[in-house]
Protein backbone atom coordinates (compact mmCIF):
# COMPACT_ATOMS: atom_id res chain seq x y z
CA UNK A 1 0.00 0.00 0.00
CA UNK A 2 1.09 3.81 -0.89
CA UNK A 3 1.64 5.85 1.63
CA UNK A 4 -0.37 8.83 0.43
CA UNK A 5 -0.35 12.56 2.61
CA UNK A 6 -3.67 13.50 3.83
CA UNK A 7 -4.74 17.06 1.71
CA UNK A 8 -5.85 18.02 5.11
CA UNK A 9 -2.92 18.12 6.33
CA UNK A 10 -0.44 19.58 3.63
CA UNK A 11 3.02 18.99 4.51
CA UNK A 12 5.03 22.00 5.90
CA UNK A 13 6.40 24.04 2.82
CA UNK A 14 10.18 24.91 2.86
CA UNK A 15 11.74 27.67 4.10
CA UNK A 16 11.04 30.75 2.07
CA UNK A 17 14.51 32.94 2.89
CA UNK A 18 16.60 32.57 -0.41
CA UNK A 19 13.87 31.78 -2.83
CA UNK A 20 13.36 33.13 -6.24
CA UNK A 21 9.69 33.56 -4.56
CA UNK A 22 10.98 35.26 -1.47
CA UNK A 23 12.95 37.78 -4.23
CA UNK A 24 9.50 38.21 -6.25
CA UNK A 25 7.63 39.16 -2.63
CA UNK A 26 10.46 41.41 -2.32
CA UNK A 27 9.89 42.76 -5.85
CA UNK A 28 6.21 42.89 -5.88
CA UNK A 29 6.08 44.89 -2.10
CA UNK A 30 8.37 47.28 -3.38
CA UNK A 31 6.14 47.53 -6.69
CA UNK A 32 3.04 47.68 -4.55
CA UNK A 33 4.61 50.81 -2.12
CA UNK A 34 5.69 52.85 -4.74
CA UNK A 35 1.85 52.49 -6.50
CA UNK A 36 0.30 53.49 -3.51
CA UNK A 37 2.43 56.51 -3.38
CA UNK A 38 2.14 57.14 -7.20
CA UNK A 39 -1.60 57.22 -6.93
CA UNK A 40 -1.68 59.47 -3.63
CA UNK A 41 0.47 62.06 -5.94
CA UNK A 42 -1.92 61.92 -8.95
CA UNK A 43 -5.28 61.74 -6.83
CA UNK A 44 -3.50 65.29 -5.46
CA UNK A 45 -3.01 65.95 -9.09
CA UNK A 46 -6.96 65.33 -9.75
CA UNK A 47 -8.24 67.45 -6.53
CA UNK A 48 -5.82 70.54 -7.81
CA UNK A 49 -7.78 69.97 -11.37
CA UNK A 50 -10.85 69.96 -9.82
CA UNK A 51 -11.58 66.44 -10.74
CA UNK A 52 -12.75 64.83 -7.21
CA UNK A 53 -14.44 61.76 -8.44
CA UNK A 54 -11.41 61.14 -9.91
CA UNK A 55 -8.95 61.63 -7.13
CA UNK A 56 -11.36 59.77 -5.00
CA UNK A 57 -10.92 56.33 -7.39
CA UNK A 58 -7.00 57.03 -7.14
CA UNK A 59 -7.17 56.73 -3.41
CA UNK A 60 -9.25 54.20 -3.02
CA UNK A 61 -7.02 52.13 -5.57
CA UNK A 62 -4.17 53.65 -3.57
CA UNK A 63 -5.77 51.74 -0.34
CA UNK A 64 -6.00 48.42 -2.08
CA UNK A 65 -2.49 48.65 -2.78
CA UNK A 66 -1.25 49.28 0.58
CA UNK A 67 -3.25 46.02 1.85
CA UNK A 68 -1.67 44.16 -1.22
CA UNK A 69 1.68 45.75 -0.05
CA UNK A 70 1.17 44.74 3.55
CA UNK A 71 0.38 41.22 2.74
CA UNK A 72 3.61 40.55 1.36
CA UNK A 73 5.11 42.24 4.42
CA UNK A 74 3.72 40.00 6.09
CA UNK A 75 5.09 37.29 4.21
CA UNK A 76 8.68 38.38 4.16
CA UNK A 77 8.39 39.18 7.97
CA UNK A 78 7.97 35.03 8.11
CA UNK A 79 10.89 34.63 6.01
CA UNK A 80 13.14 36.79 8.49
CA UNK A 81 13.47 40.20 7.19
CA UNK A 82 12.82 43.48 6.04
CA UNK A 83 12.80 44.20 2.02
CA UNK A 84 14.53 47.07 2.60
CA UNK A 85 17.42 46.20 4.92
CA UNK A 86 17.46 42.20 5.17
CA UNK A 87 17.28 42.51 9.25
CA UNK A 88 14.68 41.10 11.33
CA UNK A 89 11.39 42.62 11.51
CA UNK A 90 8.07 42.16 13.32
CA UNK A 91 8.34 43.21 16.94
CA UNK A 92 8.66 46.93 17.79
CA UNK A 93 11.88 46.62 18.84
CA UNK A 94 12.82 45.16 15.32
CA UNK A 95 11.22 47.49 13.62
CA UNK A 96 12.41 50.13 14.88
CA UNK A 97 15.52 48.86 14.65
CA UNK A 98 15.34 48.03 10.39
CA UNK A 99 13.67 51.50 10.26
CA UNK A 100 16.90 53.05 11.75
CA UNK A 101 19.35 50.98 9.51
CA UNK A 102 17.17 51.87 6.61
CA UNK A 103 17.09 55.80 6.98
CA UNK A 104 20.72 56.21 8.09
CA UNK A 105 21.65 54.43 4.91
CA UNK A 106 19.51 56.98 3.10
CA UNK A 107 21.26 59.59 4.67
CA UNK A 108 24.87 58.66 4.33
CA UNK A 109 24.94 56.70 1.47
CA UNK A 110 21.85 56.59 -1.06
CA UNK A 111 21.14 60.37 -0.77
CA UNK A 112 24.52 61.60 -0.82
CA UNK A 113 25.74 59.30 -3.86
CA UNK A 114 22.59 60.51 -5.90
CA UNK A 115 23.13 64.30 -4.87
CA UNK A 116 27.07 63.94 -6.05
CA UNK A 117 26.03 62.28 -9.49
CA UNK A 118 23.09 65.10 -9.92
CA UNK A 119 25.60 68.11 -9.33
CA UNK A 120 28.47 65.94 -11.58
CA UNK A 121 25.55 66.36 -14.39
CA UNK A 122 24.95 69.34 -13.58
CA UNK A 123 21.93 68.91 -12.27
CA UNK A 124 21.79 71.17 -8.89
CA UNK A 125 18.35 71.64 -7.84
CA UNK A 126 18.09 68.16 -7.91
CA UNK A 127 21.16 67.76 -5.79
CA UNK A 128 20.18 70.03 -3.38
CA UNK A 129 16.80 68.39 -3.25
CA UNK A 130 18.86 64.86 -2.26
CA UNK A 131 20.87 66.34 0.12
CA UNK A 132 17.70 67.81 1.99
CA UNK A 133 16.11 64.68 1.97
CA UNK A 134 19.66 63.29 3.56
CA UNK A 135 19.16 65.87 6.35
CA UNK A 136 15.38 64.48 6.98
CA UNK A 137 16.70 60.71 6.98
CA UNK A 138 19.25 61.63 9.47
CA UNK A 139 16.61 63.29 11.48
CA UNK A 140 14.12 60.34 11.24
CA UNK A 141 16.98 58.10 12.17
CA UNK A 142 16.93 60.18 15.24
CA UNK A 143 13.11 60.09 16.05
CA UNK A 144 13.49 56.31 15.54
CA UNK A 145 16.75 55.92 17.81
CA UNK A 146 14.98 58.40 20.62
CA UNK A 147 11.79 55.65 20.31
CA UNK A 148 13.53 52.91 20.51
CA UNK A 149 15.36 54.08 23.50
CA UNK A 150 12.36 54.95 25.18
CA UNK A 151 11.12 51.56 24.48
CA UNK A 152 14.07 49.53 25.59
CA UNK A 153 13.39 51.67 28.76
CA UNK A 154 9.82 50.57 29.20
CA UNK A 155 10.67 46.50 28.71
CA UNK A 156 13.44 47.01 30.82
CA UNK A 157 11.30 48.47 33.69
CA UNK A 158 8.73 45.39 32.93
CA UNK A 159 10.62 42.73 33.02
CA UNK A 160 12.08 44.30 36.30
CA UNK A 161 8.91 44.55 38.11
CA UNK A 162 7.84 40.66 36.56
CA UNK A 163 11.44 39.79 38.61
CA UNK A 164 10.23 41.76 41.51
CA UNK A 165 6.64 39.78 41.41
CA UNK A 166 8.44 36.49 41.76
CA UNK A 167 10.67 37.22 44.68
Amino acid sequence: MTDRSDDRFPAAEPPLAGTRTEANLIRAFMSEAAANRRFLYFARQADIEGFNDVAAVFRSIAEGETGHALGHLEFLEEAGGDPATGLPIGTTSQNLRAAIASEEEDATGVYPEMARVARDEGQIEAAEWFETLARAERAHAARFRRSLTSLEEILDETAAEGDDDGA
